[in-house]
């Protein structure tokens, strides 16, 4: 009795602990490029549901997400008079900033670093001509209407969507990671100097289905 009765306690204490780290993990906060950061635990949420909509496993979403986060440290921000393209993107800028009722000159946009143009928008770095694109899959599948790029949830929805397309959904290392590098790169995804950002997408993927693991209580 006395040996049950000590199993009994020590499987007490590993669930306290696990219940302990589920609570650490939730309620963690999860950076957001030139938006503001939440928990974890709502982050999940959000990418549990564009999951469902595209297929694409809610830690890729998320390894992505994080990604252009930590690439936006380095970077920094600019505005889109100076750092956007100006016949592809500053039009379609203007004209959804003012579908959103604001001040185009307030908005964060990434800096044009060396080797071309900025201006992509917010957690999921869209440059405003494929935000347009895709502007109209993303309301329907996020429920808002026009869609806001600086939007945590709607992002999250973006970024499922475009990794999607760029054949994540297949559900295989591989194909999440090339989808990375598409996202990143475009049709340039396989230079050997981009491989640097499907590496770290998929490092940071395992890193959050870890914690999801542990979430699910698998």
């Amino acid at each position: 009795v006395k040996a049950v009765k000590g199993q009994e306690a020590i499987y007490q204490d590993v669930i306290a602990a696990q219940t302990k780290t589920a609570g650490e993990i939730r309620s963690r906060l999860f950076e957001l490029r030139d938006s503001s950061a939440i928990p974890f635990g709502k982050a999940y949420e959000y990418a549990k549901e564009a999951s469902a909509a595209t297929g694409v496993r809610p830690a890729v979403i998320l390894g992505i997400l994080a990604q252009e986060s930590n690439l936006g440290e380095n970077v920094g921000t600019g505005n889109w008079n100076d750092d956007m393209h100006p016949t592809r993107d500053r039009p379609v800028f203007a004209e959804l900033m003012a579908e959103l009722g604001v001040n185009p000159d307030t908005m964060k946009v990434s800096k044009k670093p060396w080797y071309g143009w900025g201006g992509a928008m917010g957690p999921s770095q869209f440059i405003p001509s494929t935000w347009v694109m895709y502007k109209d899959r993303i309301a329907n599948h996020s429920g808002e209407n026009p869609p806001n790029p600086w939007n945590a949830r709607t992002a999250i929805f973006a970024t499922g969507l475009l990794m999607a397309d760029n054949g994540a959904d297949g559900g295989t290392r591989a194909l999440e990671r090339k989808a990375a590098l598409r996202y990143f790169a475009g049709g340039n995804w396989n230079k050997p100097a981009y491989a640097f950002y499907g590496d770290g997408v998929m490092k940071l993927a395992d890193k959050f289905q870890g914690e999801i693991d542990v979430l699910e209580g698998r």
